[in-house]
C-alpha cells in the first residue's frame, strides 16, 4: 500500500524482490513507474536500490516497505503512516480491488541442505522444459503466463526449498504450485 503513496509523492524507480506479488509490479507500471527485481531478502532489495538508483523497494516475503529519503530499512511505522494518508482515497479501494484478483501460495518442502544445490540442477532443467524460459536471480522464476509465475529457491535458514506461486485465479495457483512440488520431488528422486 506504501506503493500508492510513494508513486504520488513522485517516486518512480522500484526494487521488488522475485517473491513480490505481479499486482504489485503491474501496479507500478500502470501508473508510469519502473521496476527492478532483486533476491529475497530485505538486504538484497537494499543493495539493488542503491545499485539502480530506485527510491523505494518491497520485499514480498515479509510485506516489507522501504523508503530511501527515510532508511534503508524495512519500517512499519513509515508504511503505516503512508498508508493512513490515503486511507480515505479512492485509490486505496481501487488497488485493494486490484490486487485482491491475485492469489500467492507460499509453501516448504523438506530436504537436507546437503542436497539443495543438486536438487535445483535438476529442477532447473525440468521448469524450463515445461514453461519455456527460467529466470535465476534468486533460485529458479518460472513466468507461466504474464499473471501467474512460480518460484522455487532453496532456504538460507532451514532444511527446506521454498515454493511459491501466484496466479489471478485461485485454481490455476493450486495446480501450478502442486504441480510445481512434484516437480521438486521429482528432482531429488532423481539425485538420491
Amino acid at each position: 500500500m506504501g506503493v500508492i503513496k510513494a508513486l504520488e509523492l513522485g517516486y518512480k524507480n522500484f526494487v521488488l524482490s522475485q517473491d513480490t506479488s505481479i499486482s504489485v509490479e503491474k501496479y507500478i507500471k500502470q501508473n508510469s513507474g519502473t521496476v527492478f527485481r532483486s533476491k529475497v531478502g530485505e538486504a538484497n532489495v537494499t543493495e539493488k536500490m542503491i545499485e539502480t538508483k530506485s527510491q523505494v523497494g518491497g520485499e514480498g516475503s515479509s510485506g516489507g516497505f522501504i523508503l530511501s529519503d527515510f532508511n534503508y530499512c524495512r519500517d512499519g511505522i513509515l508504511a503505516s503512516g503512508l498508508i493512513a494518508s490515503i486511507i480515505k482515497k479512492d485509490e486505496f479501494a481501487d488497488v485493494l480491488n486490484f490486487m485482491e484478483k491475485y492469489h500467492i501460495i507460499r509453501d516448504k518442502v523438506e530436504y537436507d541442505s546437503e542436497h539443495h544445490d543438486d536438487i535445483l540442477k535438476v529442477l532447473h532443467g525440468k521448469m524450463k522444459e515445461k514453461f519455456g524460459s527460467v529466470e535465476t536471480l534468486d533460485g529458479i522464476k518460472a513466468i507461466v503466463d504474464e499473471d501467474s509465475w512460480a518460484l522455487v529457491r532453496k532456504s538460507n535458514t532451514e532444511n527446506s526449498i521454498r515454493v511459491s506461486a501466484e496466479s489471478n485465479s485461485l485454481e490455476k495457483v493450486r495446480n501450478i504450485h502442486q504441480e510445481i512440488k512434484d516437480l521438486v520431488k521429482e528432482s531429488y528422486e532423481q539425485i538420491k
